[in-house]
């Protein structure tokens, strides 16, 4: 029985990227079958407020990949304002005595950092272990086979309201498509990164449409997040609010950036970077200063934007695409389907995550939650 494509799905805030692709065998080795990069009907209510018009713009992404095999199944990437990211710690007790750090501690681990981390109306999107004590060792990022009678871990570990996920399975499944996984953004922005592949520190910025993710990522591990609530279609429909345009009469302006012709246009955009400025400090507080800075998502097109951000990193910027689909198109497409393929490069390297192995469970939480209320008031 032939082997069924690969459906990688980007769901942004403004349009739908999708990347059909065979797997040929090998880690991050497949032919991409067609791609596709589809925007949301004008005016309407899409995402997240309309699932099943997000579904309908989908099935039009899938059609107009010109792919004819059938395909059943979807990894999906995306982001959303509402994304939290913090460091958790969590203990165990192993033994008495010291005895070597087994896989299933390590998953123990986990769950006992998640449980500290999850409100009962969130899902865990990205959990990275960064690095675990014991005895005699500090610092280890894998400590299986290493004496200890006691393990603290340090996690990294970010969140999306149930809400959300639950709206974009509605909206993939209404497409006629399975959900295999979901993946944070930033995660597939780094793996698409030619310069990502290197085992150096980064600093990635994702400029979406309601949106902007910031992540510093050390070995390809995701160290420290932020979501900044703005991107380049709550500034455009800033500018149409201020200068009584249209939204479309506005995108214009917006791309313009800090070199608009418009006086009014740069205070707003002004005002929003120094938002951004400060997630950038956030992020690289007491953290070494990354060797390159990457800027991705069809925002950092903006007129000035990578060269504002090389200003106030005071490291190199680069424009971050996927060496993969530099053929593939024109600048806004190619930036377009990046974080597609960056996803497509995770499943076939096995590092995805599975919607059939999910983190924590919902009852286990709601479970922990009634017994503290009954311990405290009764």
């Amino acid at each position: 029985m032939p082997q069924p494509p690969l459906v990688a799905l980007d769901i942004g805030s403004t349009k739908v990227a999708c990347i059909v692709a065979l797997p040929t065998g090998g880690p991050s080795s497949y032919e991409i079958l067609g791609s596709s990069l589809l925007a949301y009907p004008p005016g309407a209510a899409t995402w997240p407020e309309d699932p099943l018009a997000v579904g309908r713009t989908i099935e039009e992404a899938l059609e107009a990949t010109g792919v004819a095999r059938e395909c059943l199944k979807a990894q999906v990437t995306t982001s959303h304002p509402a994304i939290r990211s913090e460091t958790v710690r969590a203990t165990i007790t192993l033994a008495d005595e010291p005895i070597a750090v087994r896989q299933r501690d390590l998953e123990r681990l986990t769950r006992v950092a998640l449980d500290h981390a999850l409100s009962v109306d969130r899902e865990a999107l990205t959990v990275e272990r960064l690095g675990c004590s014991g005895n005699g060792f500090e610092g280890v990022p894998d400590p299986r086979g290493l004496p200890a009678t006691r393990l603290v871990g340090t996690f990294h570990v970010v969140t999306v309201p149930m809400a959300v996920r639950r709206a974009i399975v509605q909206a993939v499944e209404s497409a006629g498509l399975d959900v295999s996984g979901i993946t944070y953004s930033l995660q597939a922005d780094v793996v698409a990164s030619e310069e990502a592949r290197q085992p150096q520190c980064l600093l990635l910025l994702d400029l979406g449409g309601l949106n902007v993710d910031v992540g510093y990522f050390e070995g390809g591990r995701l160290e420290a997040s932020q979501v900044v609530c703005w991107g380049g279609l709550t500034l455009a429909h800033a500018i149409a609010t201020t200068l009584h345009l249209t939204l479309d009469q506005a995108l214009p302006l917006s791309m313009e950036g800090l070199a608009s012709r418009r006086a009014e246009v740069k205070p707003l955009l002004t005002e929003r970077l120094e938002e951004l400025r400060q997630a950038i400090q956030d992020v690289l507080a007491d953290r070494p200063l990354p060797d390159r800075v990457i800027v991705t998502g069809r925002g950092a097109l903006m007129d000035g934007l990578v060269e504002w951000v090389e200003r106030v990193t005071g490291v190199p910027t680069l424009l971050g695409r996927s060496h993969r689909i530099q053929a593939m198109g024109n600048l806004a497409r190619q930036i377009g389907l990046s974080t597609a393929l960056g996803l497509l490069e995770l499943v076939t390297a096995g590092s995805a995550p599975s919607k059939n192995h999910p983190p924590a469970r919902l009852f286990d939480r709601l479970l922990v939650r009634t017994k503290s209320l009954l311990t405290e008031y009764f």
